[in-house]
């Protein structure tokens, strides 16, 4: 009798599982085009949690720019070298759209910080400072070239010879 009656009560609430099962998966495929990544990780959390979503989600799809859609802000704007040249290092502060792959300027001054990393200051008023233990002799007046290395780091050179060091932007 027990055996009976535990099987109909699994044939019972076998639909509303599946019912139930199928509203989860609708709901996951909704949230899936959420862009906001912090919206779309809300959205998944409630729906496995089986909680509803009080407001309504807004999705919009992403379109190319093309002549018609850009913002005419943006399409009137024109590229400026020197604002790209002083942001040179500084990627990591702000996002750019354009990278420069080196820049070449003259040494003001070079300090030596605690522990001998060399701080130089060059003529557009940017300030690098070594990093690791590398040896360079730098004097005021000389031509450097900063050139862009492996996963955002940069190297320094004199202008017309090998040896490099990494450095970073402080200025």
């Amino acid at each position: 009798m027990k055996k009976q009656l535990l099987s109909l009560l699994v044939l019972l609430s076998a639909p509303t599982f599946a019912a139930q099962t199928e509203f989860n998966t609708q709901a996951l495929q909704a949230c899936s085009f959420i862009e906001n990544d912090f919206n779309r990780l809300l959205c998944y959390d409630n729906t496995i949690a089986g909680k509803s979503l009080t407001k309504p989600t807004i999705t919009k799809t992403l379109t190319p720019p093309t002549a018609n859609n850009v913002p005419q802000a943006v399409a009137a704007a024109p590229m400026q070298t020197k604002a790209k040249t002083d942001d040179f290092g500084l990627e990591h502060k702000e996002s750019q759209v354009e990278k420069e792959t080196e820049i070449k300027a003259m040494v003001t001054s070079v300090k030596e910080a605690a522990y001998g990393e060399l701080i130089i200051s060059l003529d557009n008023g940017q300030q690098w400072r070594q990093i690791g233990s590398d040896s360079m002799r730098l004097k005021e007046n000389d031509t450097i070239v900063i050139s862009r290395g492996a996963f955002n780091s940069f190297l320094l050179k004199q202008d017309g010879k090998n040896r490099s060091i990494r450095v970073k932007r402080t200025k």
